[in-house]
């Protein structure tokens, strides 16, 4: 039998129903471990696959703990916008009857590898799906940041900040601040400014290959690094970022039903021109 986890944001009373409803069909047909909190590090070698119960702010925390095991994920929304996610609880039964039978593909999803060195030691090292985000924590006051690709200075930018995206990312803050919709099947990374002072400075799009190093260097209020808007640090002077491809993707169960343009479609409300009544 597959050995399946299932896990959710434990804070939500809709989570609690949805284990309620799937946990006892599902254990009907595989071996199931019920952690909402994902409380340990769990790797192929243990699980088959997970279920992820919530909406997109389950998925990237989840993503960040499952990626490195190489556990594929299956999203069921039980948020508000679900772009991440496969399918509902109401189609719950159909959807996970199909991974239980195969009929599903694993698709691979690029993840970011970020790191914050502060005099010489890493003070912080962690992966995420969709973006690392430098910007200031408070007040409408402009940031100097130094941005550089595999060591050759690109430019200062003078912003509120710079976001570094995922394809998956593309999508979501980085979207919101101007940058390009990026297909989720390609290895790249997307470097967003925010706001900035010099309307030249337009979004890029670099092969994920590349190393990115940030480093803010003046700022008025202490800014801070964010990645997937759920791990944060405030920064100091001095500090130095460094933002590349991670060594291990997200492993996504898709059964197929939606396409990435469906989603887009549907969850950005893209309705194509008018009809007209004659």
């Amino acid at each position: 039998m597959k050995r399946v986890i299932i896990v959710g944001n434990k804070a939500k009373e809709a989570v609690h129903k949805a284990v309620d409803l799937i946990a006892p069909w599902l254990e009907q047909k595989a071996h199931v471990e019920v952690d909402l909190e994902l409380s340990r590090q769990v790797s192929a070698e243990e699980m088959d696959w997970a279920v992820v119960l919530g909406g997109d702010g389950s998925v990237l925390q989840a993503a960040r703990r499952l990626a490195p095991g190489g556990v594929p994920m299956i999203g069921i929304n039980v948020g508000k916008f679900g772009f991440l996610t496969e399918t509902t609880v109401e189609q719950y039964e159909e959807t996970l009857t199909e991974v239980l039978e195969g009929r599903c593909r694993l698709a691979e999803r690029m993840m970011l590898a970020c790191a914050l060195e502060r005099d010489g030691r890493t003070v912080l090292d962690t992966v995420g799906l969709n973006d690392a985000v430098l910007a200031r924590t408070s007040l409408s006051r402009i940031m100097t940041i130094d941005f550089s690709v595999d060591g050759e200075l690109v430019t200062t930018y003078r912003a509120d900040g710079l976001i570094v995206a995922t394809p998956v990312g593309s999508t979501a803050h980085s979207l919101a601040a101007g940058g390009p919709i990026v297909y989720p099947e390609i290895e790249a990374l997307i470097v967003t400014p925010i706001c900035p002072h010099t309307l030249s400075n337009r979004p890029l799009v670099l092969p994920a290959s590349l190393t990115l190093t940030a480093t803010a260097r003046e700022w008025a209020q202490k800014p801070a690094l964010t990645v997937d808007g759920q791990v944060s640090e405030e920064l100091r002077k001095g500090d130095i970022i460094r933002i590349g491809k991670a060594a291990e993707p997200l492993r996504l169960i898709q059964t197929g039903r939606n396409t990435f343009f469906e989603t887009l479609r549907n969850k950005l409300d893209w309705r194509g021109q008018p009809s007209y009544v004659r």
